[in-house]
C-alpha cells in the first residue's frame, strides 16, 4: 500500500525554496544534501488519516520509553507521540507534550502553515521536518468519520 500518492518531482524554484526553508531548522543537513544534488525532492500527498498516523517521527527515545521495535529506524509513529506522553506524566520530555499541545490548539484555529518534510530511505519514510505540526494534525483530525485528507509532503531521497 503506497504511503504519499501522486509523487511529482519538485522544479528547481521548489528545490531552493526548500533548501532555505530547511537551512534554518534542526535538518539543515537535508537542506545540504540537497543542495548539493546527493538528494532529490518530490512532493505529494498522504491520503488517510489512518496512514498518517503510522508514519514514523523522527523521536524515538523519550526518558526511558522506547518505540516498540518493528523494524528500520526504531522510532515513534505519529499516532503513538501524544498517548505515550499523556500516559506517562512523570517523565522527562523536554516540554515535548506542552509544546504539541500548543501545536494543536493553533491547528485547531487553522493557525500553522504546513510545509512538512519525509525523508524516504531503505524503504521507510521518516518525518524528519514538522513532527509536532504533523501530530498537531493528526491529533485534531483522527476521531472524525472520514478517513480522507490531503496532507501535502516534500520527500527527500538519495539519488544513486
Amino acid at each position: 500500500m503506497a504511503i504519499v500518492h501522486n509523487l511529482t518531482e519538485c522544479n528547481q524554484e521548489e528545490i531552493r525554496n526548500q533548501i532555505e526553508y530547511l537551512s534554518a531548522t534542526p535538518v539543515c543537513g537535508i537542506a545540504k544534501l540537497l543542495y548539493e544534488q546527493k538528494c532529490g525532492l518530490k512532493k505529494g500527498f498522504i491520503r488517510s488519516i489512518k496512514t498518517l498516523g503510522n508514519v514514523k517521527t523522527e523521536f524515538g527515545r523519550i526518558g526511558p520509553l522506547l518505540p516498540a521495535s518493528r523494524g528500520g529506524e526504531i522510532k515513534f509513529k505519529v499516532s503513538e507521540l501524544v498517548p505515550i506522553l499523556r500516559t506517562n506524566p512523570n517523565v522527562n520530555d523536554n516540554g515535548l507534550l506542552n509544546s504539541i499541545d500548543k501545536m494543536i490548539e493553533l491547528e485547531k484555529h487553522g493557525n500553522i502553515e504546513f510545509n512538512i518534510t519525509l525523508f524516504y530511505m531503505n524503504g521507510e519514510y521518516i518525518i524528519k521536518d514538522g513532527n509536532k505540526r504533523t501530530i498537531a494534525f493528526y491529533e485534531n483530525r483522527k476521531y472524525l468519520s472520514k478517513d480522507n485528507i490531503n496532507y501535502e509532503a516534500y520527500i527527500a531521497y538519495f539519488i544513486g
